[in-house]
This record gives structure tokens, C-alpha cells and sequence, in this order.
């Protein structure tokens, strides 16, 4: 009688865990904060407010060459071109605080400063007809990826930028006074933008307004204040092509799941080859994860495929737990009573392969288009 009260006991403190996490999943309780470094990126539309005194600097970016995309220091490499044209307003200003254009912008995410390259076209920038300035730099070196996003995984999106904006020189370049404006007829890419594993997708240049927590001690020092500088983005998007995606990783995992869920077709009466299948698609499942996880990074949050592993987990979990309960049931069973039971059996297998497979295939759409929040 108290062995069956503790074994309902434990059921039932099971389920209500169970749905416990996946209430605090869904709402966010668990929920990672991101950290607040004080700074703000605001992206600039048509209807961003500009003082009519700002003095207009556009700058246009080419990238000829992406590659060596890594990882795990979110990181890439890239070539290319970047141009600016300034007015006499500009020039004046960089002639007031006694530095180049070359000096003022620069590579906002650059990385590796040691094996960087930029180098600019002519010694002096030219002054075309209307009386504007023109410089052509060439540049070289590595960039950092500010925002990867792997929920998805395996079916996500890798956007590179490459920025380029004022240099945090003094508050005479702040976007109050300068602003950058994108050339974004002549921007573009290459032939040679190719990641290995992805697909490219599209590139877009956008200009972007990033807020600083600081004015680098410019301005008094006993005051906290921010400074905002303006910067343009080449920004170029890369997707894994779906089935590539679904034979690589998902068509193993279904195969391991489909000879799961047909363990239960075997008669009951089979009970120690339907015990071992279980546990070889559970060390199966281990292996096959930890497999796909050596090409990630260390990651804070679970992959949408992660996901799945554990539904996977879950009913391989749970057919474990049935196969058990089957072969003590069919031992202890009276031996005039077997025939019957090994009916029943059969028919509660039956069942749990409806149940285990409608699970499998609602979770799975769940977590896709409401994923996790942790």
C-alpha cells in the first residue's frame, strides 16, 4: 500500500515539475537578461530627427572578399573599398581640430588591429568640380559579429557587418553636429562573398546611430553623459539551405526516432530484445548531439534542435518506462492469464505510439514558432 502511494506520489511530482519548467520556459521566468553596457544602436529612417545645422558626410563600402568565417570568436575576415565625399563644412571642421579623414573614419568592429589594412588611394583627397572632397580607401582585416543568433539552429540566419564611423575623437563628431549618410546606390559586394555552409542570401547598407554611455572624458567629468556617433552598416546575410540542414541533422535523428517508436510493434511476449532498444537509441541520441554540439560554440541557450533532442529523449524515456512495467506485468501475471495479458499489452502499445508520435510532432511545431524563453 506505501509502495504504491510513493509510486503515485512520484508520478504526480513528475508531471506537476514537468509542467512547472515548462510554464516558467514559456513566460520567460527563465528567461536569460542580456547585459546592459549602457549603450544604444538606433537604427536611422526617413523620419529620424537631424538638427538642420548637422554637416552631412557620405560614405560608401564595397566588400570584395568575406571568408574565414569563425565561429567561435565571431569573427570574420574581409577586403574591400570604402569611399567618402565631405563638403567645404566638413573640411573646415577637420581642418579646425588639425586631422585627416583618414583619421576621423574608421572600422568601428574591427578586430586583430595587428594584421589590419587600410590604405588610402590618393596622398591627398581629391576636390571635384562642385568643389567637394573625394578619398578612396582600400582596407583589410577582420571584423567582429555583434549579434549571432543559434535559436534556430540548424535553420538560421548569419548576418556579417562590416562599419565604418566616426572616430570617438571629440565631441565635434558627435551625431548632432556629423552625420554619415550611406551611399547606398554605389555600396554593394563582390563575386567573392561566399561563405563555406552557407548560402548567401542578401545584403542590405543601413545607416545607424550608436549612443555611448560616455564622452570619453571630453566633457565634465564629475557628469555622467552619453554621446551618440553616426556609422553606416554593410551588413550581408547568409541562411542554411533547409534540406541540407534536414539530411544532415534531423534525417539521422528521425531514423533513430522511427526505430524507437516501432519497438512497441514487437509481440510483448519479446519483452528482452523491446527492453534493449531503449537504451541503444538513447546512447544513439547522446552521441548524435554531442556530435552536431562540436561545431557550435559553448552557447547560454538551448538550439531549436537542441529542442528536439530532448522531446527525443523524453519518449525514449518513456518507452523505457513502459517496456519495464510490460515485462514485470508479464512475469508476475499467472500463467492461465498470459494470453490475455500479452493482449492487453499489445494494445496499450498501440497506444503509446499514437501518443508518442502526436507528442513528437506537436512539440516539434511548438518550439519552432513558439520557441523556449530561456
Amino acid at each position: 500500500m506505501i509502495r504504491r502511494m510513493f509510486k503515485r506520489f512520484a508520478i504526480a511530482l513528475g508531471i506537476i515539475g514537468f509542467i512547472t519548467l515548462v510554464w516558467a520556459n514559456r513566460t520567460g521566468r527563465l528567461a536569460i537578461s542580456p547585459f546592459d553596457h549602457g549603450g544604444v544602436l538606433t537604427p536611422v529612417s526617413e523620419a529620424t530627427p537631424w538638427k538642420k545645422d548637422s554637416v552631412p558626410v557620405r560614405v560608401g563600402i564595397f566588400a570584395e572578399n568575406v571568408y574565414d568565417f569563425n565561429m567561435t570568436t565571431q569573427s570574420f575576415a574581409a577586403e574591400g573599398l570604402v569611399w567618402i565625399h565631405w563638403g567645404p563644412a566638413f573640411q573646415e571642421v577637420l581642418d579646425a581640430e588639425g586631422v585627416t579623414i583618414e583619421q576621423v573614419i574608421h572600422p568601428v568592429n574591427r578586430v586583430n588591429s595587428w594584421d589590419w589594412m587600410m590604405k588610402p588611394f590618393y596622398p591627398k583627397p581629391l576636390q571635384t568640380p562642385g568643389g567637394d572632397h573625394y578619398q578612396l580607401i582600400r582596407f583589410a582585416g577582420r571584423f567582429y559579429v555583434d549579434q549571432i543568433d543559434l535559436h534556430r539552429y540548424p535553420f538560421e540566419k548569419l548576418t556579417v557587418p562590416i562599419i565604418w564611423g566616426l572616430n570617438v575623437m571629440s565631441d565635434v563628431f558627435s551625431a548632432d553636429k556629423v552625420r554619415i549618410i550611406a551611399d547606398h546606390a554605389q555600396s554593394g559586394v563582390g563575386s567573392f562573398i561566399d561563405v563555406i555552409g552557407f548560402a548567401t542570401d542578401k545584403y542590405d547598407v543601413n545607416e545607424y546611430v550608436q549612443t555611448y554611455p560616455t564622452s570619453f572624458g571630453y566633457k565634465d567629468a564629475g557628469q555622467k553623459s552619453q554621446t551618440p556617433f553616426s556609422q553606416v552598416r554593410l551588413e550581408v546575410t547568409y541562411r542554411k539551405a533547409p534540406l541540407a540542414s534536414i539530411q544532415q541533422f534531423i534525417l539521422p535523428l528521425l531514423i533513430v526516432m522511427l526505430i524507437t517508436l516501432l519497438a512497441p510493434s514487437l509481440a510483448a511476449s519479446l519483452w528482452d530484445v523491446r527492453i534493449a532498444i531503449p537504451s541503444t537509441a538513447l546512447l544513439t541520441l547522446v552521441f548524435l548531439q554531442q556530435t552536431y554540439r562540436q561545431n557550435l560554440p559553448q552557447l547560454p541557450y538551448a538550439t531549436y534542435l537542441d529542442q528536439i533532442y530532448v522531446t527525443c529523449y523524453m519518449v525514449t524515456f518513456c518507452l523505457f518506462c513502459l517496456f519495464v512495467w510490460a515485462s514485470n506485468t508479464l512475469d508476475t501475471c499467472p500463467e492461465a492469464e498470459r494470453a490475455e495479458t500479452i493482449a492487453r499489452l499489445n494494445k496499450v502499445d498501440s497506444w503509446f505510439q499514437i501518443v508518442c508520435v502526436v507528442f513528437l510532432v506537436s512539440t516539434t511545431a511548438l518550439n519552432w514558432f513558439f520557441p523556449l524563453k530561456f
